[in-house]
């Protein structure tokens, strides 16, 4: 199977972007795989997670992948070409993190414990609380993630702007033949 220059660009652009992404996840515990049986709201989170950071981007490097060899582009703009076609849907992956911490931040009491007397006490080390005011008394010992609700909708929003730039930039023919 040949690339073209855009799914090559694309696979790569789109590798970088989810490093960057993946870097912020392990302070959410978004994959809290050892507390999936035992706490519901560590197996709500990988739910999630599985859905909007494994699952969703998958498909949507399929999509790309496959849009892109749709076409054959004209080479004497092949520059602008590859922008448009490849390297702007890649930071569609920011796109499906806001749409996970949109989730996330509409129902925290879904997804994390608001206080460490809510966890067994041997993951308190581990499993991180949420609070909503920094003020908030916390244990020294435990995990602390800071959520701002009020920022949901427009993290959803952001979200639907990024994957929609994304699954449309593709489509763009105006360079082709």
């Amino acid at each position: 199977m040949d690339l073209n220059i855009e799914q090559q660009v694309f696979m790569v652009f789109f590798a970088i972007i989810w490093g960057n992404v993946a870097n912020v996840q392990p302070r959410w515990k978004a994959f809290q795989w050892p507390l999936f049986i035992s706490f519901s709201k560590a197996r709500h989170r990988v739910v999630l997670s599985f859905l909007c950071l494994n699952l969703l981007p998958i498909l949507f490097f399929g999509y790309v992948f496959w849009a892109n060899s749709c076409y054959k582009y004209n080479n004497s703009l092949n520059t602008i070409s590859v922008i448009i076609h490849s390297v702007i849907p890649a930071f569609s992956v920011f796109g499906f993190y806001r749409l996970w911490l949109g989730i996330i931040e509409h129902s925290p009491n879904y997804f994390y414990a608001k206080s460490p007397y809510e966890l067994n006490i041997e993951f308190r080390h581990i499993e991180p609380t949420f609070v909503v005011n920094s003020l908030q008394t916390r244990l020294s010992n435990c995990p602390v993630i800071e959520l701002c609700p009020t920022n949901a909708w427009a993290n959803l929003v952001v979200a639907i702007i990024y994957i929609s730039i994304g699954m449309l930039f593709p489509w763009l023919n105006f360079w082709y033949y």
